[in-house]
């Protein structure tokens, strides 16, 4: 993209050929109206000239007071001249010699025209008139002296405006697109003299008018960065320190081991080793999540029926332990997203699900496209979460007050930073048993074969 300044200089261009155009089409116009008034003042001569024959003795003859050709001819710039001639060609008043133009018909309009006549330029015009039957023709010319100087003053003046333009074309070029590039040039420098870790707002108050939409478009990105910044900083201090528990305890137990473990030795190793990995994997999943305009870009069409299944035996596993009544009820659902972190969630949901229903529970999920979304519903009967809890829960790392079990607060921060990534919603609700939780998740669906929903 070419730089303000050329662009600035290109628009210039165009306004400027304009005005040379317009200033070529003016002095030919005001050059043809001085033309036509000189041409008129010729026209009112010869019809002057013209109302000065009369027939006299059978004889056409010019009727002028002593000293009215001497007047007529009286110009203090141009030389006039003129003649009288019968339709028979006998000279009746003026000069003979003075050249005219083709013969015009009777009854036609005056005709002017341009001719050499002893060794000057003239103008002339050539009408035709009668009297009492008798017709002749007048002929006036003048040479073209104040006509050239009119033009000439003409010309001048409009030499001089042009020159005015090309003036202010080049004051403007030379100082005035300078002086309006001067503040984004300023706000430039100061832009490239911040340190790496300077994300503070411009201050508005420095800038023009003009410049605020986009120093205020500017500030809201630094606004953005500096926030994905302290979260990123929270993120990465929260994580070393959820991870240097169960990190200490794994070296713990290993330790402990010896030459030869006993079974419960290795079961504890185990047991710190899926905790470790459990939260490992949490965590990139919620850096992954975060990551939601790079996901809208690489989504691809995701089956949830599948991904469901896959992980349906570790499920039933942890039922049958806890003697839980599961129930899966899901239908052929594609969503546009990624599939590993849309497993992530259908995972947490559940994993939450089966951890905090009692011995004895029941533990339902439902997954069925309907319109153009695909709703999935999990629900349980353990303790739920209070109502003004619902919307701190989703926060990194955050526990309800009195939370039972061994979690860091990670499994709904991941659900509400995957569901956000896909473009839908997650509502927490009290099942109409009237305790336990219900996840109702909604995410926008990919055309295709839709259902009713149920419960």
């Amino acid at each position: 993209m070419p730089s303000l300044r050329r662009r600035l200089l290109r628009a210039l261009v165009f306004p400027t050929l304009i005005a040379l155009v317009g200033g070529v089409f003016a002095y030919r116009a005001a050059s043809d109206v001085v033309s036509s008034a000189y041409d008129a003042n010729l026209l009112n001569l010869a019809n002057g000239v013209a109302h000065r024959i009369r027939l006299d003795a059978d004889q056409l003859v010019m009727d002028m007071a002593a000293g009215g050709e001497a007047l007529l001819r009286t110009d203090s710039v141009d030389t006039i001249f003129f003649r009288v001639r019968g339709d028979d060609g006998a000279l009746i008043a003026g000069d003979v010699d003075l050249p005219s133009a083709d013969a015009l018909a009777i009854g036609a309009t005056p005709e002017f025209y341009d001719v050499r006549y002893r060794d000057r330029a003239i103008r002339g015009v050539r009408l035709h008139r009668s009297v009492a039957g008798r017709g002749f023709y007048v002929t006036v010319a003048e040479t073209l002296d104040k006509r050239r100087a009119a033009l000439q003053q003409l010309l001048l003046g409009f030499g001089f405006a042009l020159v005015a333009v090309g003036l202010a074309a080049a004051a403007i070029v030379r100082f005035a697109i300078p002086s309006g590039l001067a503040p984004l040039a300023r706000l430039s420098a100061q832009l490239a003299q911040r340190g790496g870790d300077d994300l503070s707002a411009v201050d508005l108050a420095s800038v023009p008018e003009e410049l605020r939409a986009l120093v205020r478009a500017l500030n809201s990105l630094l606004a953005r960065l500096a926030d994905a910044r302290e979260q990123q900083g929270s993120f990465l201090q929260n994580a070393a320190h959820q991870l240097r528990t169960p990190l200490a305890n794994l070296q713990m137990q290993v330790e402990l081991l010896g030459t030869c473990p006993e079974p419960g030795q290795l079961a504890h190793v185990r047991q710190a080793t899926a905790r470790v990995t459990r939260l490992a994997n949490q965590l990139l999943a919620l850096a992954r999540a975060e990551a939601g305009e790079r996901l809208r870009v690489d989504a691809r069409p995701v089956d949830l029926a599948p991904l469901i299944d896959d992980m349906l035996d570790d499920w039933l596993a942890v039922a049958d332990r806890k003697q839980i009544d599961l129930g899966v009820h899901r239908s052929t659902a594609s969503v546009a997203g990624d599939g590993t972190l849309l497993r992530e969630l259908v995972a947490n949901l559940m994993d939450n699900a089966l951890k905090y229903a009692p011995v004895g529970g029941r533990v339902n999920l439902h997954c069925a496209p309907h319109a153009d979304a695909v709703f999935l519903t999990v629900e349980d009967d353990g303790p739920g979460i209070a109502p003004a809890e619902r919307e701190r829960v989703f926060r990194r790392f955050y526990r309800t007050p009195g939370s039972a079990g061994s979690g860091v607060g990670l499994g709904l921060a991941i659900v509400g930073e995957i569901v956000a990534a896909h473009r839908g919603s997650v509502v927490l609700e009290t099942p109409s048993a009237g305790h336990g939780l219900r996840v109702r998740v909604r995410l926008p669906g990919i055309a295709g074969a839709t259902e009713p929903l149920a419960g």
